[in-house]
């Protein structure tokens, strides 16, 4: 009987097996079940990175268009669709097929305008092309929206580090949109290459005047205490009186866009809000700790790091914005990204140093 049994059991067994495989079909589609892929803080920031970076190309599409330079505003729409490339594009269709569709044809339909409006254009261009194009880049706007919203996690888009880490990715943007623009012969987003500077040390308060052309601007700039930093290093200050020269419009201009609008837009409304409110809620946590272990009368003094430290993060994002528009020397970017901006990003947020 027991032999006769087992033939059943084996029957049955398959039944069931086939059964869970079907309901399992109707449960969750094949296409769910291939994409089941969770992004880490690292690559959503850097998805979000790119999503700035193509905000920013497309806004210069309008203010070129505004200031009537077809051939500017066709380079960013074509640097716009470098930067969605097919990696990122399998990224958002891995959540939804129609925001990556929808994004491929209007960055290509974007740049197409833009070709055969720059090779047609004589004269001022027509106001409602730069109304239909305009209207275009919008568009794009909201769809990459949505594709932030389905692409990165919403406990990610809350968090300070992430944000952090989108920051310091876009500051490497700038140094390396800046190094393209002024034809620099070296990596500026490396900071070894600070180390040929020369041998006499930064003078923390000195007082720097950049003395431009007609078509540059007049920056002074106050360079802050690296000493109070945990990355110190010895370099010239021999940029007095010196400015670069743009031998790359556009990319100037995307160095500019991005270190004028971008960086402190993100900082100011997403990642100060953030650092503040987590801040306040440690320090609220800690108090409770203390008052419960002490007693009601202890008392307790509010920990300052995180606010001075913030507040020199934003002066070094300040004096990147000046040293761009200003036309500083590509050394002087380095110093200001390299040993004012990093330092802070790594005491703050504990981020690391790529190698």
């Amino acid at each position: 009987m027991s032999i006769r049994k087992i033939p059943v059991m084996l029957c049955s067994m398959r039944f069931l097996l086939m059964s869970l495989v079907l309901v399992g079909s109707f449960m969750f589609p094949a296409s769910h079940l291939v994409y089941a892929h969770t992004f880490s803080t690292s690559e959503s920031a850097e998805f979000l990175s790119l999503v700035d970076q193509i905000r920013a190309e497309t806004g210069l599409v309008t203010v070129n268009l505004e200031s009537n330079n077809a051939t500017l505003a066709q380079a960013h729409a074509e640097k716009a669709s470098i930067i969605l490339n097919n990696d990122t594009l399998d990224e958002i269709r891995e959540r939804n097929n129609r925001i990556a569709d929808s994004l491929e044809a209007g960055l290509e339909q974007l740049e197409g305008n833009l070709t055969s409006l720059a090779s047609a254009s004589e004269g001022q261009i027509p106001q409602d092309r730069i109304q239909n194009i305009n209207q275009a880049v919008m568009s794009l706007n909201d769809t990459m929206a949505e594709a932030v919203t389905i692409r990165v996690e919403g406990e990610q888009q809350n968090n300070a580090t992430t944000w952090a880490t989108v920051l310091a990715d876009l500051v490497n943007v700038v140094l390396s949109d800046y190094g393209n623009a002024t034809g620099a012969s070296f990596d500026l987003t490396d900071m070894s290459n600070m180390a040929g500077m020369g041998e006499k040390q930064l003078d923390d308060t000195s007082n720097m005047t950049m003395m431009t052309s007609d078509e540059q601007l007049q920056m002074s700039g106050n360079s802050s205490d690296a000493n109070t930093m945990t990355m110190e290093a010895n370099v010239t200050s021999s940029m007095s009186n010196m400015t670069a020269t743009a031998v790359d419009a556009a990319a100037y201009q995307s160095a500019q866009y991005l270190a004028n609008n971008t960086i402190l837009r993100l900082f100011n409304d997403t990642l100060k809000p953030f650092t503040m409110s987590s801040n306040e809620t440690s320090a609220d946590n800690n108090n409770a700790t203390m008052m419960s272990q002490e007693g009601p009368d202890s008392s307790t003094t509010p920990d300052g790091n995180m606010t001075s430290n913030i507040d020199k993060l934003e002066a070094g994002l300040l004096q990147l914005k000046d040293d761009i528009n200003g036309r500083a020397t590509p050394n002087e970017v380095m110093v200001t990204a390299h040993l004012n901006i990093d330092p802070l990003l790594i005491i703050i947020y504990g981020l690391t140093e790529e190698h």
